[in-house]
């Protein structure tokens, strides 16, 4: 089954799903071109960054964090959870477990070799096997694999002082400790930007385009953190109020899609509320496109609305946004006494954001 951020499920881990990245489809022409190493390190690595994820994943349930799924994509692997903000001493908790777990594994691994005499290759063996694809046997491969690219996660994610990696998160909580959450975010941002930069230079200088592709994603990864933790600074505590529209378009179950299209022509609105079994329920013009143009005399809106359960006006435009994100959508419904009174839109928040980020600068 395909999900709808373009990922396989492969299976379920304490009730987590394990999902695959459709851009795992640009490795099948090299899976093709090299020998069986290829797929046996390819094996290695991903069975070795789930159990990284799951590490972290675990620590989070423990939190009272909402997991939902792990997505392996071809540069690592990424754990979805629900955005819920952690003291200081959690996140780095949180943080370190996943290259620990690497490291501990390799003294398992290693004491496992001492112990009953397994042949393992060094790491400039190994690397040499890699290149030359000499023929080898299978179980010293595979364990010195597991050694090598564990290790390798471990210092790798542990020491490298860059968010999102493992070490830059761990850099800020240990600076969160001592000042506001932002303001660490801010100085570990920064911090990550020089390595990323030093990182590239050093992939491209050493033709490495693997490493090159990871410090681009460590860039763009550390400016959507600090995206993240100065939007919940500036909008936690602004009023919803500010952002809601009374004149949404509300519409009946029972209309068809080509009805309801015509409606957000007439009333320039790219989301119609729908009332639902007593429930509230929104469709945009990305759930209606999924739909083929042929059917949409014949299909009724309730067929493609989702129901969702609406935000109080109580709460703030930051608790809109996390709800938003938590169910991927980008409009709610907003009610008052449990009365509906209007909708609260992404790109009015993101607005408000950008505003609030000038006035504050």
């Amino acid at each position: 089954m395909v999900t709808m951020k373009g990922s396989w499920k492969l299976l379920t881990v304490f009730d987590i799903d394990i999902e695959l990245h459709i851009s795992f489809l640009l490795l099948l022409p090299l899976v093709l071109f090299f020998d069986w190493l290829f797929s046996v390190v390819l094996f290695v690595l991903f069975t070795s960054i789930v159990a990284h994820e799951l590490t972290h994943a675990l620590i989070a349930k423990r939190e009272g964090i909402e997991v939902k799924r792990i997505i392996l994509l071809p540069i690592g692997g990424m754990a979805v959870m629900s955005e819920s903000k952690l003291s200081a001493f959690d996140e780095f908790r949180m943080a370190i477990a996943g290259p620990m777990f690497n490291l501990v594994f390799c003294t398992l691994i290693a004491l496992g070799v001492w112990a009953f005499g397994i042949p393992i290759y060094d790491l400039a063996g190994w690397n040499m096997v890699l290149d030359t694809e000499a023929a080898v046997p299978f179980i010293p491969f595979l364990v010195s694999s597991y050694f090598w690219l564990n290790w390798l996660l471990g210092v790798f994610n542990l020491f490298i002082p860059a968010i999102p990696l493992d070490g830059g998160r761990v850099f800020r909580s240990v600076l969160a400790m001592g000042m506001k959450y932002v303001d660490a975010t801010r100085i570990a941002t920064r911090v990550s930007r020089i390595v990323t930069v030093f990182l590239f230079l050093f992939a491209f200088l050493t033709y490495n385009l693997i490493l090159m592709v990871i410090s681009v994603f460590i860039w763009l990864g550390s400016a959507a953190e600090m995206e993240f933790a100065l939007s919940d600074e500036l909008l936690t505590g602004v009023p919803l109020a500010n952002v809601i529209r009374t004149n949404y378009l509300l519409v009946d179950d029972d209309d068809s899609i080509d009805m309801v299209v015509e409606d957000m022509i007439t009333s320039r609105s790219l989301v119609a509320l729908i009332e639902l079994d007593g429930h509230i329920g929104t469709t945009s013009l990305y759930d209606i496109r999924h739909v083929p143009k042929s059917k949409w005399k014949t299909t009724k809106i309730g067929r493609v609305a989702r129901k969702l359960r609406p935000i109080s006006m109580s709460h703030s435009i930051m608790d809109a946004l996390k709800k938003m994100n938590k169910d991927q959508v980008d409009a709610l419904p907003v009610t008052y006494k449990h009365k509906l009174k209007g909708v609260v839109f992404r790109d009015d928040i993101l607005k408000v954001f950008e505003i609030l980020k000038v006035v504050n600068a």
